[in-house]
């Protein structure tokens, strides 16, 4: 299903905030495409890396690339990209334009998970039903919204909640999906 990889510059960012940026990604991709959020798969990576942009070296940049099945019109995709900006940012301190994603659109037929191709955009329930019930005992067991608190967007960037208060209400996410 939907993988996004968040490329992190290495040990500036806490656990609490990397599991705040897993959260915003997570329902930011159920809330634009209607998947269930169980079906959404998060990888930080914290990179050492030089970084340049234009031969200058940088060092406060967050990228991320997301490969998503196509299907997808253009204003869920944008709408998907700047509210997921958004948190990012509130949740890091990080500017906005220094915040870049890539969604990487893929047919359904060029995915394989749990040993099924995966399916075409609106067909996840009849997929997921046929999967045996480990397998979708295993996929369930990733849903976040059955082990931890819904995220509100109280949660989101805490220590800046007086600074963003008027920013916060356009990266406001909370669960509302089972």
């Amino acid at each position: 299903m939907p993988t996004y990889v968040c490329y992190l510059p290495r040990d500036r960012f806490s656990p609490d905030q990397k599991r705040q940026i897993v959260d915003a990604i997570t329902f930011r991709h159920s809330e634009a495409t209607g998947a269930p959020s169980y079906f959404v798969q998060v990888v930080i990576e914290e990179v050492q890396a030089d970084r340049y942009l234009g031969g200058e070296k940088t060092s406060d940049h967050i990228w991320v690339r997301g490969d998503i099945r196509t299907g997808r019109t253009e204003e869920q995709r944008t709408g998907l990209m700047t509210k997921m900006m958004k948190d990012i940012s509130l949740i890091t301190s990080v500017r906005q334009e220094n915040i870049w994603i890539y969604l990487c659109n893929l047919d359904p037929t060029d995915m394989i998970e749990y040993g099924h191709v995966l399916p075409a955009p609106g067909q996840e329930k009849a997929w997921f039903e046929s999967l045996r019930w480990e397998q979708q005992r295993q996929t369930l067991s990733f849903d976040p919204s059955r082990g931890r608190a819904a995220q509100t967007a109280s949660n989101v960037g805490t220590n800046r909640k007086s600074a963003h208060k008027s920013k916060r209400e356009d990266a406001t996410f909370s669960r509302s999906e089972p």
